[in-house]
């Protein structure tokens, strides 16, 4: 008699299951609302909804730090000969972005990872278009160049661009150093990064979280796009969160907090000496190597000018003409 009910009990227990799953909207849970949908085939996780709520900066006003609106930072005369050419972010940080960024960041949540990643690969598809439009038209500029408030905006109406190169962007890699395939020849000129690097975090921060969120970052461009990912840097001392301090404040934290990984140094030398052949004296000197920095949030562009001048002295020790461009997942 038990062992009767007990059939009765599962079958009518299945055959619910099978209702509610007749019943239910198709597709899967998207990862940051909840909502029952047919996912994205772009943005690992989510549903259309979400995907539209992006904040993606769109329209670049500042050609240097890459913010989509009004940049006073970048109209001081102390803030013109900043250590990187330019910036470019994927996103305003604005609440959603916080809660997205936080998830992954602070609460280890890992299916974020694919998802904000495939955000800085549009940014870079982005970054690489203008550039290759720039270089089409002029010669690149040099690294310290005037403030650019004055310049047009950008005419950024397809930004993001439609995605490609998402093959492989899921994978990520622990940072290592690996040659470049060869490119065909091309009949235009084409700008592509020499090597990808990030910034570092400190031991403690390692420690508590787990993994490097800018490390994993890059590891994922450098994996979709092919490109050489080197590690660069390392942090000297714990800075404490950045978000609490002000601006003068965070300036004056990062003074000394990176030093060059000498490992690092070497490799990007031998990948300069493997694109360029040694120059005949008299000859104009080649073409600098060109690194792109990687972080997750751009906020007054500190962290990133701080790690960057720390590579061009480097450099600048070894006789080693370095560019250096950076990419963030979000600017504040």
């Amino acid at each position: 008699m038990f062992n009767w009910l007990s059939n009765i009990t599962d079958h009518a227990q299945h055959l619910t299951r099978r209702l509610h799953h007749l019943l239910a909207p198709p597709g899967a849970t998207c990862l940051t609302c909840g909502t029952r949908a047919i996912l994205s085939s772009i943005y690992p996780g989510i549903c259309p909804r979400c995907v539209k709520q992006i904040p993606w900066i769109r329209s670049i006003r500042c050609l240097r730090c890459g913010r989509g609106v009004g940049c006073p930072d970048c109209a001081r005369l102390h803030m013109q000969n900043r250590s990187f050419n330019l910036n470019r972010s994927a996103v305003q940080y604005n609440t959603l972005m916080k809660e997205w960024i936080g998830m992954y960041k602070f609460r280890g949540h890992e299916r974020y990872a694919p998802l904000l990643t495939a955000l800085l690969i549009q940014a870079f598809q982005a970054m690489s278009e203008e550039q290759n439009s720039a270089l089409a038209k002029e010669p690149p500029a040099p690294v310290a160049h005037p403030a650019t408030h004055a310049h047009k905006p950008v005419d950024a109406s397809s930004y993001p661009p439609h995605p490609r190169a998402l093959t492989n962007a899921h994978a990520y890699p622990r940072a290592a150093t690996q040659r470049p395939l060869s490119l065909p020849l091309q009949t235009k000129p084409q700008w592509r990064p020499d090597a990808v690097t990030y910034v570092p975090v400190s031991s403690e921060r390692l420690a508590e979280r787990g993994f490097n969120q800018a490390e994993r970052l890059a590891a994922g461009l450098a994996t979709a796009f092919r490109l050489p990912i080197v590690d660069l840097l390392q942090r000297q001392i714990n800075t404490t969160k950045q978000s609490f301090k002000s601006r003068g404040e965070r300036i004056e934290t990062m003074k000394n907090a990176f030093s060059i990984n000498r490992d690092g140094m070497q490799l990007i030398e031998e990948l300069y000496r493997g694109f360029h052949l040694p120059t005949q004296k008299g000859m104009s000197h080649a073409k600098p190597i060109q690194i792109l920095l990687i972080d997750d949030i751009y906020t007054t562009g500190s962290t990133l000018d701080a790690c960057g001048r720390v590579i061009l002295n480097a450099g600048f020790s070894m006789d080693l003409p370095v560019e250096i461009f950076t990419l963030t997942l979000a600017r504040s």
